[in-house]
């Protein structure tokens, strides 16, 4: 494991905390540019980092976007606590995997795909975390926060290179 402890993957317009793992800022790549494996060499540590953590943060934003279409509380929940949230987020998880396990047909897994999203330094935040991350911006903890990253960008890179 890289790095120990649990964060958000959030998007630019986040500060990078302990918590809250962001891309880095005015960082920016072409998806193109990563469509060969001799065109990734040329890219910097950040820019591995950008394009790995886009594709992860594509993956969640799809996935939400199969659970909105299957669960309409998503799209319209009321304000509730971060703890009743997430229980209700895990639960639509839950049932969605078992109608996918147990359904022979499933008109969500027959929708054609969305594109995928090219990272921007201007990204609008997504979810509602912002409240959260108000906690975990003293500057300390945004010193952890960019440690943590650089540490798991390094990694990337060296992976990348052997």
């Amino acid at each position: 494991m890289i790095c120990a402890g649990k964060y958000y993957i959030v998007d630019s317009g986040y500060t990078n905390t302990s918590k809250f793992l962001a891309p880095y800022q005015n960082i920016r790549y072409r998806i193109a540019r990563f469509s060969s494996a001799n065109s990734r060499e040329d890219a910097s540590m950040e820019e591995n980092f950008n394009h790995i953590y886009a594709c992860l943060r594509n993956v969640v934003l799809r996935m939400f976007g199969i659970l909105k279409q299957r669960f309409r509380i998503l799209s319209t929940m009321r304000p509730f606590s971060l703890e009743t949230q997430r229980d209700i987020i895990l639960a639509c998880f839950v049932l969605h995997i078992f109608i996918a396990r147990y359904s022979k047909v499933d008109p969500i897994f027959t929708a054609p795909e969305t594109e995928e999203v090219e990272s921007d330094a201007n990204d609008v935040a997504l979810t509602q975390l912002h409240e959260d991350a108000q906690d975990y911006s003293r500057v300390g903890d945004r010193h952890k926060g960019d440690r943590m990253r650089q540490h798991i960008a390094r990694a990337i890179w060296e992976h990348k290179r052997h």
